[in-house]
């Protein structure tokens, strides 16, 4: 029954992936826009359900469905064994529909709907796993995202202002232009869901989810929920685009820094995807919207890849996500490592691979612009760590034999796990050439120096003859002292700060608050109030209706009284 509804829900997917293909190449190459809305009210303030189908939703949608239906096909093999088999597969699909309505909607009620359903499903997989590590993970994971629910809640006040929740509508409004705090909660809010600094401990904490819940929300779409709502608000962005410069900067290199020192399989793709966020929200920082848009769609291909490659060799060695037990499984599993360094290779830049395409776009339209020397430094820098730490996991996988098991894996002849990785290692290493040569009929004109040219390929090759040459020779890298370790390894101590530290003392004030505000005096003299004027008006309705000779004399006496004074 559980593969049955598996296998179905799968065809299902992977037939609206082709739909949603065909019609984004249709609409992108006659540049048409389909914009649907079923009005649900009237008045000061309009309520309506609006569906906006352009290139870009349908291309975004044509790729969360191909990594789900691919997810989910792998997912028949990986919770082969799992008793909450079909609550798994449901809680995937309920994922699916409400990144469907994130993607689909202009509005920011309708937003909102996709959004809360993001962080609830998300929370949901998070502690799928009965732990009191993946509960304290879950738990951080939906107060982070919490934070950007409420900047929403905040924006649709402000749209209710306006009379219409439609942000289209207020495209080229003077009333959106002249708001400077509107751009400012959208960032913030991107920020949260797409774990920006300060909000970045809870990605790598998430992967406590199963690895498919990884590979489909944690890498390629939940987390770049906030990227595309930027990319969706990009009118209102460049007061603020200051700040998500440096953010996005600081967020590129800290993650860098942090996989080095990780020895988690899990946590450093996750690292290396909070590293690929920053340079999403570094482009779209410098207004290369389209560009962002492009590696948003080629990085969620290739990571996914990555993804289901890492659970295959997991589930292949017992289980462990230590790199360190891994070692000499290039013999063990030929056709999973080929497809992981397909990956690897498109995350770091290589020429010709799918992320190249849009990372080296990135890298020299940053290089033209008006922005500091250190900004460039740190942007290359960040680059270089991306390959740093993809040649150190490759090396400790699959090289290395000084920690490999004693026994040989056969997890490269099961065909429900492979199929899945081999159609993303296919489509994931035609994407980059083909949307490029889609979405962007003309080449940009790049005048650059030849040194800044050729500065992102040299400080790949220097990369790799670092990584290498420190993992031959054993030596330990930036391990000045054991506080610098413990600084770079714990992610500048940001889940300390997102952790108790922060989130106990507002939960015991706001436990206070609510205990003595809205339970304690607020109701006690409410009810009061309200108790006692009920029950004073209830005695009068009463007494005038008793049909007392007495009550009606009075009403008529008071009756000419009042009339008497109004005559006077």
């Amino acid at each position: 029954m559980t593969s049955w509804l598996y296998k179905n829900i799968s065809f299902f997917l992977m037939n609206l992936t082709l739909g949603c293909f065909i019609s984004s190449i249709y609409f992108m190459w006659n540049s048409k826009v389909v914009f649907l809305e079923w009005i649900l009210g009237s008045g000061g303030v309009n309520f309506s359900a609006t569906f906006l189908f352009d290139y870009m939703s349908l291309l975004f949608l044509a790729t969360v469905f191909c990594i789900s239906s691919n997810v989910v096909w792998y997912s028949r093999s990986y919770m082969n064994n799992d008793k909450d088999a079909e609550r798994f597969i449901l809680l995937v699909f309920g994922f699916v529909i409400s990144m469907m309505f994130l993607i689909i909607s202009p509005n920011v009620m309708s937003i909102l709907l996709g959004w809360d359903g993001l962080g609830l499903i998300s929370y949901c997989l998070v502690v799928y796993y009965p732990t009191k590590k993946s509960s304290s993970a879950g738990m951080l994971t939906v107060l982070s995202n919490r934070v950007g629910d409420i900047c929403i809640l905040i924006s649709i006040a402000w749209f209710a202002i306006l009379g219409d929740f439609n942000f289209l509508v207020w495209n080229n409004s003077s009333e959106l232009f002249l708001n400077y705090w509107l751009p400012f909660l959208m960032i913030l809010g991107a920020m949260t869901k797409s774990a920006q600094i300060p909000f970045s401990a809870w990605l790598p904490a998430a992967m406590a989810a199963p690895t498919p819940v990884s590979a489909l929300v944690h890498s390629s779409t939940l987390v770049t929920a906030g990227v595309y709502l930027l990319i969706r608000f990009s009118f209102l962005l460049e007061s603020w685009s200051g700040m998500l410069l440096l953010l996005s900067t600081l967020t590129m290199f800290m993650s860098g820094i942090v996989a080095v020192y990780e020895y988690d399989l899990k946590k450093i793709i996750a690292l290396s995807t909070l590293s690929q966020l920053g340079v999403m929200m570094f482009s779209i920082s410098l207004g290369l919207y389209s560009v962002a848009f492009f590696h948003l769609v080629t990085h969620a291909l290739f990571k996914a890849l990555l993804f289901l490659s890492a659970g295959a060799l997991i589930h292949g060695v017992g289980g462990s996500q230590d790199i360190r037990h891994f070692g000499g499984l290039a013999k063990s599993f030929p056709l999973v490592g080929v497809c992981l360094n397909l990956a690897n290779l498109s995350l770091c830049g290589i020429p010709f691979m799918s992320g190249f395409y849009s990372k080296d776009l990135i890298v020299e339209l940053a290089c033209q612009s008006s922005w500091n020397l250190f900004i460039m430094f740190i942007m290359i820098i960040s680059l270089g760590l991306t390959v740093a730490y993809s040649v150190r996991l490759v090396y400790y996988s699959f090289i290395n034999n000084s920690g490999n098991s004693p026994f040989l894996a056969t997890c490269d002849i099961d065909y429900t796990m492979l199929i899945p990785i081999c159609t993303l290692s296919i489509i994931s290493l035609f994407s980059g050439p083909s949307i490029n040569w889609t979405m962007f009929s003309y080449s940009s004109l790049i005048l650059l120096p030849l040194s800044l040219k050729f500065a992102a390929l040299f400080m790949i090759t220097l990369s790799t003859i670092l990584m290498m040459s420190l993992n031959f020779f054993n030596l330990k890298l930036l391990n000045f002292s054991s506080k610098i370790s413990f600084f770079m390894g714990s992610m500048w101590f940001l889940p300390l700060i997102s952790g108790q530290s922060i989130s106990l003392p507002i939960l015991v004030t706001g436990g206070q608050i609510l205990k003595n505000i809205d339970q304690g005096w607020l109701e006690l003299n409410t009810k009061n109030i309200y108790f006692s004027y009920s029950c004073y008006f209830n005695k009068i309705m009463l007494t005038l209706q008793s049909n007392s000779l007495k009550t009606h004399f009075l009403v008529f006496l008071m009756w000419l009284f009042f009339l008497g004074a109004y005559l006077i």
